[in-house]
């Protein structure tokens, strides 16, 4: 165990990006580089600069219990997305038992509702049918949205998940991400790290790695959830079907997988520096994609194959991107002295990086790498660190001091706790 603390520091060091500064190379912001935005007033409500959709969801019928629970999912996923004020059952006039899953436009328009979903649970024993319906008032009392789900009563959660992807199609034409799920690495005790699979929402947490040594930097791949291992000896990656087999290993530290266009992006310090590579999935025909003598680090997938990372040529670690094959690398983050853990938004056309910067604490932010326009998402509310946006681009994660992972929208409004407990390096698909 004689080299283990060593390697513990040493990656760590670089996971966190507590990076050695290149020499003969300043920590001070470059010049001509501003500040890192502020955020100003910090508002924990549905965004003013949204105009929210009414939408009423009673209680499906049928069995008590699992229509208050099911409403209840449909409820939580509209409003933490952020586009939708959902109203308060108490205000309901509507006759429910009367109307059914049909519904009167009167006593709906009444307490202000533009939309209705409407729902009914049939079935005994385990097996259930569930039907949905959205209703539009501006288009009548005639649904617009019907779907029917079967399966066991344990699958109504992912039932109403679906229909709430489903309800953001019909309304706005892009699907939601409701039915996504979230990894991420948490410490389970001194000299212990381990990785975690969780519904967005913060239901059905589980462990993906074995329960020993140092377990971090999770990501989604081919094969199950790519990670990195931290042993005696160094630092390799695997995944969680690989039965803690070495999928790729060399000397050093090999560390922050991630799939991009059918191979795997990591970080390896395997030729002395801290450099970006990659390989098959199948840990062979390894390829140095950058050579530069700053650290570069936290390789991440972007849109048309672009590759985000984080580098200290210019000093400071910056946020750049290159091709696949490391060509074109060109600096995007241009204001802070110390921004890091880049992840994209995967709609290539809204052309967002979120990172964490550096500004008295850390905070989370985007920039439009096309405009270079800044948003700031926190300020004033602890250490935020290690965004990811939700696969639609909706919304952003991201693990707070303030007990665990939050979820805002791209203004940073409507923050919400969805899972609780420390987490760091967080992705979501």
């Amino acid at each position: 165990m004689k080299r283990l603390p060593t390697l513990l520091a040493l990656g760590a060091a670089i996971a966190a990006l507590a990076l050695v500064v290149v020499p003969g190379r300043s920590q001070d912001r470059p010049d001509g580089d501003q500040p890192l935005p502020e955020r100003g007033v910090v508002i924990e409500i549905d965004s003013p600069e949204r105009s929210l959709y009414k939408i009423a969801i009673p209680n499906l019928r049928g069995n008590a219990a699992l229509g208050s629970s099911g409403a209840e999912v449909l409820r939580n996923d509209l409003t933490l997305v952020s586009l939708f004020q959902v109203l308060d059952s108490r205000s309901f006039i509507a006759d429910l038992e009367r109307e059914g899953l049909n519904i009167t436009a009167s006593p709906w328009s009444a307490v202000g509702a533009q939309g209705v979903i409407k729902g009914e649970i049939r079935g005994s024993g385990n097996q259930i049918e569930v039907e949905m319906r959205l209703y539009e008032l501006a288009r009548g009392t005639t649904a617009t949205l019907t779907r029917t789900y079967r399966g066991g009563q344990g699958e109504l959660r992912g039932f109403m998940h679906q229909f709430a992807n489903e309800v953001l199609r019909q309304l706005t034409g892009t699907a939601g991400s409701f039915d996504s799920r979230m990894i991420f690495a948490r410490r389970a005790g001194p000299g212990r790290k381990d990785v975690y699979i969780a519904d967005w929402d913060g239901h059905n947490v589980g462990r993906v790695s074995d329960g020993n040594g140092v377990n971090m930097l999770p990501s989604f791949g081919p094969g199950g959830i790519w990670y990195s291992k931290l042993t005696e000896t160094g630092m390799f990656i695997t995944h969680s079907n690989a039965s803690g087999r070495r999928i790729i290993d060399g000397e050093g530290l090999n560390m922050g997988p991630t799939v991009c266009g059918g191979r795997v992006y990591f970080t390896s310090t395997r030729d002395g520096n801290s450099e970006i590579y990659s390989a098959a999935t199948d840990g062979t025909d390894v390829r140095r994609i950058t050579r530069h003598p700053a650290i570069d680090v936290s390789p991440s997938c972007g849109p048309g194959g672009q590759i985000a990372f984080v580098s200290t040529r210019h000093g400071s670690p910056q946020i750049f991107v290159m091709g696949a094959d490391g060509s074109g690398v060109r600096r995007v983050t241009f204001r802070g002295e110390h921004n890091q853990t880049p992840s994209w938004c995967a709609r290539g056309d809204q052309n967002l990086l979120a990172f964490t910067g550096r500004s008295g604490g850390f905070d989370i932010f985007t920039v439009n790498v096309a405009t270079q326009q800044y948003t700031r998402i926190t300020q004033g509310q602890g250490s935020n660190k290690d965004p990811a946006f939700s696969p639609d681009c909706r919304m952003i994660a991201f693990a707070s001091s303030r007990g665990g992972i939050f979820i805002a929208n791209p203004e940073g409004a409507n923050q919400n706790l969805v899972i609780r407990g420390a987490a760091e390096t967080l992705r979501w698909r």
